[in-house]
């Protein structure tokens, strides 16, 4: 063992009091260096807040010295008012009440700053929404942020559990201590000319003070630690900053794998850069392997951007980028995994691919993708046998071929393209321009000498080595026929049928679900189609299994309800539609997720699913336990809060782990809403266990 010898002169520490650190130097054996260690200069709780504020001026105010500050607060807040500070410091006289600086959260987990001084005209607030945990696991949570005040930088920079959600550089910068005539410094409010504000209901566990910056490195080393993990993060091999869509699933070997829409042109759909990204993890969940793409075009650079939250900006998208959108996962009874995603040529989204166009080119009774050349206005080529390209006209093969990639080769040589970066200039005009950089050319690429109709299709690939590597995707033929787009794909796990080889997806196009079936493991695929009462829905559907051959289908509707239909045939015919009426959500609705589980609950069969349970937005997030009756009916006996029922919950993974634990891969945040575009790192991971969903 190491031994370590810790010295420094302090005063000693009693509750709620003070602390006058200097620097403290840590000194080990010849394996360690000497390390200096910030101290705090103030350090104080806890403090039991109930409306009514807690004045520690004296202790605080005589210590913030200089123009630089760290704060840290460790709190709870599972009851909090709709706005509340947690720490404050004021000019407290009359006519001054625009004069405060405080650290304050809402009832939806966003956290900010003020910094207000009437006197040097400024007025500033920052803030990030689905920033905090209010509970888990039915226990009130400690958030542990750490506010910090640059004035070398001129930088206001707040983290939560060691991750920096927000840093602001401002032309006119006011420290702490600058705020004219602070009097005042409260725990759990703001004293505004002698009366409380934004009162606090909660636990400050402690407060830091800091007269110098804590930078990132020591933020992430003392201060990280939360009740969730990060699968995929910003700044990952990846290099994006944003990620959407979870997706978990147990393999055969006992391997969880993970499938994410990596993200480059913020939060939004295509059209967009969009890479599916894969991690597995080889120990239930408690670490995960290096992110690898399952999917991925090379038309733009992955980037790590910082994507404008604020005014018109957030609304600009990346618009020349072939993309990858909403993938899911199943795998078959040899050890196959299969994984499938919508494919998005250049330019191309969900609200302006081509509807009445498959994409494809029906010869001599077989399907064969269509291609336009350059200055072409129809589709005179074709993608025929061993990827030779034909022209039709003629129907005499060309010098130009594609490869199993979707890249072009002439006379056998490749060619390629000048890939694409993209900037925000000084005005927030969003610039694509050429890198210099030339990358193998392709009939999805927007420079490309063919390129495929402007429609969406569904792509395949398929992994050997358990999610590991995988091959190269494939285009599912167009099952609606050629002048019909491709379905939309539901998100999460396909399903495996128990006792047979047969692998369903289920996708999703105006007024029908398509389930998508394989019975060669992946190799092939035939259509079964189910009506439903609407024609606008994103009716994203996830499937479980009751009994051998019975298939429950859960989806998404325009209603304010989950849906439901069931096949008796493994899914070879569907009954009509019904509706839940234990949740109800918003009139868009929110995807779900629906998994068995392996043991009996109460003596029955069991699933569980994930929703969110709110009309007013993707938030309060719950997992329900439903009780399978001998009629395949199901008695929804428990429900399991994720979070406050205020807090974000949006798209949804369910997968049972091998020690049977139930792993939860979930969008913290509410991703329709405007507000909370482009947040990183809201894609949680949590492990539960099911005795803690049976309360």
């Amino acid at each position: 063992m190491v031994n370590k010898f810790y010295s420094f002169i302090s005063i000693a520490l009693v509750s709620g009091g003070l602390l006058g650190y200097p620097l403290a130097q840590v000194q080990a054996d010849e394996t360690t260096s000497t390390v200096l260690e910030t101290m705090p200069v103030y350090q104080g709780g806890p403090y039991i807040l109930t409306n009514t504020g807690i004045d520690v001026s004296s202790g605080v105010l005589d210590q913030i010295q200089g123009d630089s500050q760290s704060i840290v607060l460790k709190f709870e807040a599972n009851k909090p008012n709709a706005l509340q500070a947690i720490f404050g410091i004021s000019n407290s006289s009359s006519g001054y009440r625009n004069n405060y600086f405080d650290i304050f959260m809402r009832d939806s987990g966003e956290l900010g700053v003020e910094i207000r001084d009437t006197q040097k005209g400024v007025n500033y607030l920052f803030s990030r929404p689905a920033s905090l945990w209010g509970e888990h696991k039915g226990k009130a949570v400690e958030n542990t942020i750490v506010f910090t005040a640059n004035s070398v930088d001129r930088t206001y920079t707040m983290y939560v559990d060691g991750k920096c959600i927000f840093s602001k550089k401002v032309d006119l910068f006011v420290p702490i201590k600058g705020i004219t005539g602070q009097d005042n410094a409260m725990i759990g409010a703001v004293n505004r000319e002698g009366t409380q504000a934004f009162t606090m209901n909660g636990k400050v566990n402690q407060l830091q003070i800091f007269n110098q910056v804590l930078n990132a490195d020591e933020v992430l080393e003392r201060y990280s630690g939360a009740n969730s993990k990060l699968i995929f993060q910003s700044g990952d091999a990846t290099q994006a900053n944003y990620f959407r869509i979870p997706v978990l699933y147990t393999l055969n070997n006992n391997r969880v794998l993970a499938s994410v829409d990596a993200r480059y042109g913020g939060t939004h759909d295509s059209r967009s850069k969009i890479n599916i990204a894969t991690s597995y993890s080889d120990d239930n969940g408690a670490t995960w392997s290096t992110p690898v793409f399952a999917m991925k075009f090379d038309d733009y650079e992955e980037q790590l951007i910082e994507w404008p939250r604020e005014g018109n900006a957030k609304n600009l998208q990346i618009n020349g980028s072939a993309s990858f959108i909403d993938s899911a996962i199943v795998q078959d009874k040899n050890g196959k995994v299969v994984l499938l995603a919508d494919v998005m040529p250049a330019g191309i989204g969900n609200n302006n691919a081509n509807r009445s166009d498959s994409g494809f080119k029906e010869i001599n009774g077989k399907y064969y993708l269509k291609l336009k050349r350059n200055k072409d206005s129809t589709y005179q080529y074709t993608v025929r046998e061993n990827g030779v390209v034909y022209n039709d006209n003629t129907n005499q093969p060309t010098n130009y071929r594609v490869n199993e990639k979707f890249e072009i080769l002439e006379n056998n040589q490749p060619l390629t393209v000048e890939q694409y970066s993209v900037k925000f200039d000084s005005n927030l005009s969003l610039q694509e321009y050429h890198n210099g950089k030339h990358v193998p050319m392709n009939v999805f690429y927007k420079d490309s000498i063919f390129k495929v109709a402007p429609t969406n299709y569904i792509g395949v690939t398929s992994s050997l080595d358990n999610g590991e590597t995988w091959a190269a995707f494939k285009l599912l033929p167009p099952f609606l026929g050629i002048n019909h787009n491709a379905t939309y794909l539901s998100p999460g796990q396909g399903l495996s049928l128990k006792n047979s080889n047969r692998l369903i997806f289920a996708t999703y196009t105006s007024g029908q679900l398509t389930y998508l079936v394989s019975d060669d493991g992946g190799a092939t695929f035939t259509k079964r189609s189910a009506r439903v009462p609407f024609t606008n829905a994103t009716a994203e559907a996830q499937m479980v299994e009751l009994r051998e051959g019975v298939i429950r289908t859960f989806f998404r509707t325009t209603t304010g309800k989950i849906a439901y239909m069931t096949s008796y045939d493994s899914g070879e015919t569907w009954s009509g539609v019904s509706y839940l009426d234990i949740v109800r959500q918003t009139s868009y609705g929110t995807q779900v997720s629906v998994i068995k589980y392996s043991k009996k609950i109460d003596g029955k069969d069991a699933v569980i699913l994930s929703t969110p349970n709110s009309t007013t937005g993707r938030k309060g997030g719950q997992l329900w336990v439903g009780l399978i009756n001998s009629d395949d009916s199901i008695e929804w006996r428990y429900h399991y809060n994720v979070d406050l029922p205020t807090y974000g919950y949006a798209y949804s993974a369910l997968t049972e782990l091998p020690n049977q634990h139930i792993g939860l891969f979930f969008e913290k945040y509410d991703s329709w809403s405007r507000n909370e575009l482009h947040l990183s790192n809201v894609v949680h991971y949590v492990d539960l266990e099911m005795n803690e969903l049976l309360k």
